[in-house]
């Protein structure tokens, strides 16, 4: 199995685990403010996208509302669960304006946006060596591109100047879970405190996401890891559409190949912080989406 630079396992690489009941719960007020109006938070049902061999995952039938879409794995429905009551975390920072509305309802794996608008979210997996973080926000800005960062906790606690620039570079950041864990393989409680903690490391960061969370270990989510987002505040998972597989270092060239032989309007691409590979590539990723007319921009453009 391919691993990250800290060790952990691709967070790509798919694994499977028994479904456990959870029992603590977190404070939801970070995930609201800044927020007009009240919330009521409910329970997500995000089913799994189909993945394919050549690593973009299906994009299936959409179930969301007009200018958004997000989807579940092709002739499934994903089955409701009980609705509860989310509780919030102790930091009150939040990214200005309201979240997209697909973010607020209960629904499946936000998979990819509307294909009718010519716009891709780049989401970077956030954790690695911060000089290429550095490098990977100077390349953006010289191509006035957005993109959406899915930091871990340990990584963003231990740098959390590259939270801030994250944000103050116009760019999403949003939760990777704590400590970057095979979730799918973790009980119930342990699943609760790895979505918590990351909470709690992004809501740290003034400005920051807080309904954007994608486990870690898993392309999707299970039923536990959703128990876990709801009691963290999150009505839905984020996975992807578009899997180049730049973390298990395949070159620039492939990373680059990859990307754009399977990005479409609306498309969720997957990529690593901490990959040099994958800094190498960006440039000609950025021109290629230019020379077809597409937007990079974040998660919360892609889904409004």
């Amino acid at each position: 199995m391919s691993t990250d630079p800290e060790g952990d396992p691709s967070p790509d690489a798919p694994d499977a685990a028994p479904d456990a009941v959870r029992a603590t719960r977190v404070d939801r007020r970070v995930f609201l403010a800044g927020l007009t109006g009240s919330l009521a938070m409910g329970a997500a049902a995000c089913s799994s996208p189909a993945t394919t061999d050549a690593g973009a995952t299906t994009e299936g039938r959409s179930t969301a509302g007009a200018g958004h879409s997000a989807t579940t794995t092709a002739g499934s429905t994903p089955a409701p669960s009980p609705p509860t009551t989310a509780s919030a975390t102790t930091s009150a920072t939040t990214s200005p304006g309201r979240p997209p509305a697909v973010l607020l309802t209960d629904g499946p794996d936000v998979v990819h946006g509307s294909p009718a608008a010519p716009r891709v979210a780049l989401t970077f997996h956030g954790a690695g060596d911060p000089e290429l973080t550095r490098r990977v926000l100077a390349l953006l800005a010289r191509h006035d591109a957005r993109v959406t960062v899915f930091a871990v906790g340990t990584w963003l606690s231990a740098n959390p100047d590259l939270g801030r620039a994250v944000v103050d570079g116009g760019h999403d950041l949003g939760n990777h879970t704590w400590s970057h864990r095979t979730m799918p393989r973790l009980d119930a409680a342990t699943a609760r405190t790895e979505v918590a903690r990351g909470a709690e490391a992004v809501a740290a960061v003034a400005g920051s996401s807080p309904l954007l969370f994608r486990p870690s270990g898993t392309p999707t989510s299970t039923a536990t890891i959703r128990a876990a987002a709801r009691a963290a505040g999150y009505h839905r998972c984020v996975s992807y559409s578009v899997d180049p597989r730049d973390y298990a270092d395949p070159g620039a060239a492939a990373v680059t190949a990859r990307t754009l032989s399977a990005v479409r309007p609306g498309s969720i691409v997957s990529l690593h912080l901490g990959h040099a590979g994958t800094v190498a590539a960006l440039p000609s990723v950025l021109s290629g989406l230019a020379s077809r007319g597409l937007a990079a921009v974040t998660l919360s453009e892609l889904l409004a």
